[in-house]
């Protein structure tokens, strides 16, 4: 499946952080490694004043954080999951 990233540019106003916390080594952890590393620099170019955060910690379950202005949080596993897979998490918590 090929991932395109036209809609990533249009995230909501109301997103204030994405953060995304990952395994370096892990095998739970490979999409989301795949993901930062073939997707991140488009994401960040597209959003530019959005702070993005990839942190990388030994023995950790893969998770997607978005925090909102109101304070709200939200956080989505993203274990065992593929790129793509990843691509639509971001889309739904960016809306």
């Amino acid at each position: 499946m090929r991932i395109t990233l036209s809609r990533l540019a249009s995230f909501t106003p109301k997103l204030k952080e994405l953060r995304i916390i990952l395994d370096p080594k892990g095998a739970t952890s490979k999409g989301a490694r795949e993901y930062v590393e073939r997707f991140y620099p488009n994401l960040k170019k597209s959003n530019p004043d959005l702070p993005i955060l990839v942190r990388e910690c030994s023995g950790v379950q893969p998770r997607l954080y978005a925090r909102y202005g109101n304070g709200k949080e939200v956080s989505l596993s993203l274990a065992n999951q593929a790129a793509p897979d990843i691509h639509k998490n971001l889309e739904a918590v960016g809306k």
